[in-house]
């Protein structure tokens, strides 16, 4: 799991031992006391986590990045941002969540290995290592009570927006979990600490520098899966939040909107046809799909020059998409082929509207198919669209 991301606030009495007065494997012990109580879940065998210095902190994160992030993957995931125009042609995604998370983890739980891992840059036991385990024990009592290996989101690779989704539960309860304990333990300096290292000078410009669909992607689990789980909580505790690991969110629309969640308003499935590629000639090749949904697409319109009030009205008709990167030959360049399913026509106008004037922000080359209730867009990378591909577009819109 990834590390916490800091910005719940509040006071109150501290319950845990002072960390100036306590080993470090003391005041970690009476905080995962306190997790087990807030979170009523039982407690592992093991409770103590494994403390490393920064360096080995970032040996890790990286070996673990490296593992769940095969270098095809990465290249498809360069490949189809460029073609939407949400990175840059030289960015490295690697190099990019290498430095955004390596800027802000302090701490993080492996679900392979059964191990939590703490690091204090500092070398002190501040509020803000201690507010970081009660986020990362919470994941290891997820891990007992869930098994987060069975959610799997390691085999999501072909949906990302579900991936997103579940992933959003796990660190939007965690998140719920770690801010029920800061208001608990936290003194008004502890907080105070804690917000001044979120607000480092440094760390805020990696934010700044870090292209908006990885910076927003990376921060909707913590931000909008912490609401998501508030209102399941709304209906029933934890024990709707329990619930949910058996039944987990499939949309990043059903984090934006937990009633389509509670209502089980699924994802529309959309296929692409089986012969995608040969429509377009013996040059192209699928090489890869993949489903944006409705945060990805918002920040799309809104990267393109759509205002952000009307580029998420543009977004929430969504009902479900799904997105091809098709290969011509060596030098050929890329086609992107996004077919979108709306829940009436007239969301699906709204979003061609949108996509028509961030396709013009962007400056890319695409052609624009609007039938019913469906949105068809595809983009390319080398040049202008031909005649010939824009009227197999046209078909496909139609089809």
């Amino acid at each position: 799991m990834a590390a916490t991301l800091l910005g719940a606030c509040g006071d109150g009495p501290s319950a845990t031992p002072p960390a100036s007065a306590a080993d470090p494997l003391e005041v970690y012990r009476a905080i995962a006391a306190e997790i087990v109580e807030i979170r009523g879940l039982d407690a592992p065998d093991r409770a103590d986590p494994q403390l490393i210095d920064p360096e080995q902190l970032r040996e890790n994160y990286e070996a673990a990045f490296d593992d769940s992030n095969p270098d095809e993957l990465i290249e498809v995931s360069e490949r189809v941002y460029r073609a939407l125009g949400l990175i840059p042609e030289d960015a490295s995604l690697r190099e990019i969540f290498l430095e955004l998370n390596g800027s802000q983890v302090i701490g993080y739980y492996d679900s392979k290995a059964d191990e939590l891992f703490i690091v204090s840059r500092s070398g002190a036991l501040g509020p803000t290592e201690r507010v970081t385990y009660a986020h990362e024990f919470t994941h290891e009592l997820q891990d007992v009570a869930f098994d987060l290996d069975s959610l799997g989101l390691e085999d999501l690779g072909d949906d990302g927006d579900r991936a997103l989704a579940i992933l959003s539960l796990v660190e939007g309860d965690a998140t719920s979990a770690q801010t029920t304990w800061m208001l608990g333990n936290l003194s008004p300096e502890d907080l105070a600490q804690v917000a001044a290292e979120a607000s480092d000078p440094e760390l805020l410009a990696i934010l700044a520098r870090t292209p908006a669909i990885l910076l927003e992607t990376s921060l909707f689990p913590y931000q909008a899966g912490a609401t998501f789980v508030a209102a399941i909580m709304a209906g029933g505790g934890y024990d709707a939040v329990d619930a949910a690991y058996d039944d987990p969110p499939q949309s990043t629309e059903q984090i934006l909107h937990p009633e389509a969640y509670l209502a089980g308003e699924a994802p529309v499935a959309v296929d692409l046809p089986a012969d995608l590629a040969a429509r377009f000639g013996p040059a192209w090749t699928l090489d890869a799909e993949d489903t944006l949904g409705e945060l990805q697409l918002r920040v799309w319109l809104r990267e393109g020059g759509v205002d952000g009030t009307v580029a998420r009205a543009a977004a929430e008709g969504w009902g479900g998409d799904r997105l091809a990167l098709l290969g011509a030959l060596p030098g050929g360049g890329d086609l992107v082929v996004l077919m979108t399913e709306w829940d009436t026509a007239a969301d699906a106008g709204e979003f061609a509207a949108a996509a028509r004037e961030a396709v013009d922000g962007l400056r890319l080359d695409a052609e624009i198919v609007t039938a019913g209730s469906r949105v068809t867009i595809a983009i390319g990378t080398a040049g202008p669209l031909g005649p010939d591909v824009r009227e197999v577009v046209r078909d496909l819109g139609r089809s």
